[in-house]
């Protein structure tokens, strides 16, 4: 975790495995080569935080330039040549932290943080265990404003066309379809920056919407902003009533993984069971860096199985004495969660420290 401010210790970046696919019509399949392993990571820590074994964390003031340099790994059993470029930061789909494609922009604070980034190289080949450092320059902007930035180092693979496995035209059979799945290999380590200046933590839900509903349950896509200039996780509840707000249905914890500052992104938030026909009331309420977000009152009406969202019906709908009840009877049943797993591990401890107690005894008599 990040030691640098009360934010960066509730989230973990680790470098990202990205594995992207995209279907290409070619005129014939090649060989695949899937034997490959690479990496890319910093060279050295941060004394007094350990996190920078795993990314790049610098405080900047606006205009600073430094050097710094990654160290760059094939851990596989042939030769590789990797492309590397600086990417933006952004937030994939359920949260957490991404990196934008070579070239493309991202569309949230971090937007142009690529640019901060000259490398010393933009392409390397390295043999089967070889590793390499490779330099990098790093400038910050004169007229940043305050915040934390995200961009990211990445190493990609040269495009590993692969049979689809639905037919490669042959001698006996010409007409038959021949295409080939593209893989891209990418992997990418993040590079923070931590502007000093006002820290503003900001949430918005945006929309709650029912995405899909069938006989294995349904599935909500929640839909958040972050309006603020820092990054951070968010707990909290998705609450199901009856349309006048007098029966709660359902209570499901939520635990989002990182949204970075300017990002809107949708989570999904599946339910094992489906709803009957009726009218229902959806109400967020979620925390984040000691503030709360809320949304109530969304109207959710189910006929003959189809969901409509019908937008707010109600507001005000929870107290601040029942949320804080929300939030009490959910740490009161991790902790309780907790004591049955102590106690049961603590049986199983005794139980184990009996029998070969007993087993030794036994054969202590027998000899």
């Amino acid at each position: 975790m990040i030691k640098m401010s009360r934010s960066f210790r509730k989230v973990n970046f680790v470098i990202v495995l990205t594995l992207l696919m995209a279907l290409t019509i070619i005129p014939v399949a090649a060989q695949s080569s899937a034997n490959i392993s690479f990496g890319i990571r910093p060279t050295k820590a941060i004394e007094g935080q350990e996190e920078t074994f795993s990314y790049f964390s610098y405080h900047l003031s606006p205009g600073t330039v430094f050097n710094d340099e990654a160290l760059v790994m094939n851990d596989g059993d042939e030769a590789i040549i990797l492309k590397i470029y600086a990417a933006d930061g952004m937030t994939p789909q359920n949260g957490g932290t991404g990196f934008s494609k070579a070239g493309e922009l991202s569309s949230g604070m971090s937007r142009g943080t690529q640019g901060w980034i000259t490398l010393s190289a933009t392409e390397v080949t390295l043999s089967p265990g070889e590793e390499r450092l490779i330099p990098f320059q790093v400038s910050i902007p004169a007229d940043i404003g305050a915040g934390q930035y995200v961009a990211g180092l990445v190493v990609e693979a040269l495009p590993d066309e692969q049979s689809s496995g639905l037919g490669v035209g042959n001698s006996e059979n010409p007409d038959e379809a021949q295409f080939a799945v593209k893989v891209v290999r990418r992997v990418g380590v993040a590079v923070v920056f931590d502007i000093p200046g006002e820290q503003i933590a900001g949430l918005e839900i945006k929309d709650i919407s029912l995405a899909q509903q069938d006989d294995d349950g349904a599935t909500f896509a929640i839909e958040l902003k972050n309006t603020g200039n820092i990054f951070f996780q968010t707990q909290g509840f998705f609450i199901v009533t009856d349309r006048d707000a007098e029966r709660v249905i359902t209570t499901t914890p939520l635990d989002f993984d990182t949204i970075l500052p300017g990002d809107t992104i949708s989570f999904f938030v599946p339910r094992s069971a489906r709803f009957a026909d009726g009218k229902y009331l959806l109400s967020i309420v979620l925390e984040y860096e000691g503030k709360r977000a809320i949304l109530e009152g969304i109207g959710m009406n189910i006929k003959d199985g189809q969901p409509q969202i019908e937008g707010q019906i109600l507001d005000n709908l929870f107290t601040a004495e029942d949320i804080e009840v929300f939030f009490a009877k959910e740490e009161k049943g991790s902790s309780f969660n907790w004591l049955v797993i102590a106690g049961i591990s603590f049986l199983l401890a005794l139980g184990v420290g009996g029998f070969v107690f007993w087993a030794g005894g036994k054969k202590e008599n027998t000899a």
